[in-house]
């Protein structure tokens, strides 16, 4: 579940409910920082698993 939101976030062309009416912090949404961390998150999906480091 977590890939397919994050593979999503990936395709979306916009950041959902942003706007002030839906969300008083929608200045603050960025889908291009979201994108990002959506990446990083996804090349160390391998990891996922690991609860400590090692």
């Amino acid at each position: 579940m977590l890939e397919k939101t994050l593979n999503d976030v990936l395709e979306a062309d916009e950041v959902p409910a942003c706007n002030e009416i839906q969300c008083g912090w929608a200045a603050s949404h960025s889908l291009e920082g979201a994108k990002e961390i959506a990446a990083k998150m996804l090349a160390k999906k391998d990891e996922w698993r690991q609860v400590f480091a090692e």
